[in-house]
């Protein structure tokens, strides 16, 4: 082999960096408690906490309390936040399992971020694509 033949070993594309799912999963914990502390009334939380309960249970721990403002307009801020998170951890994490219950909590997510605005007598969704960032 030449010179130029030794300057290509071990070239070639990244590998690809390992998903610690561990991580993710604690991320859509943290901001699926995020939005269940933000809900002004109990008779609203039921939804919110049945998916902290669920993430609870597939992040292997439960967190601590986050505090908020409690209001429907930070609910909405709030489960607009764990939405994107949520579609976002669909590329990252793709065991069957995982895909699963991100499509339970995408569903339940758009559901309540559509039932906040109907309680703030505003539309249901205003997005094409719930979850995904609105791009300019």
């Amino acid at each position: 082999m030449g010179a130029g033949a030794l300057l290509l070993v071990g070239c070639g594309p990244p590998d690809e960096p390992e998903v610690d799912a561990a991580n993710v999963w604690g991320e859509q914990l943290r901001v699926s408690q995020a939005a269940l502390a933000a809900y002004p009334s109990i008779s609203l939380r039921s939804a919110a906490a049945k998916r902290v309960r669920q993430l609870e249970s597939q992040a292997g721990a439960t967190g601590t309390a986050p505090t908020a403002t409690r209001s429907l307009q930070t609910a909405l801020e709030a489960e607009r936040v764990a939405l994107q998170a949520h579609v976002a951890a669909v590329g990252e994490l793709e065991d069957r399992a995982s895909r699963e219950l991100l499509a339970t909590l995408i569903a339940g997510t758009a559901e309540a971020v559509s039932a906040l605005r109907a309680e703030m007598d505003e539309p249901p969704i205003v997005d094409a694509f719930p979850g995904q960032r609105n791009r300019p």
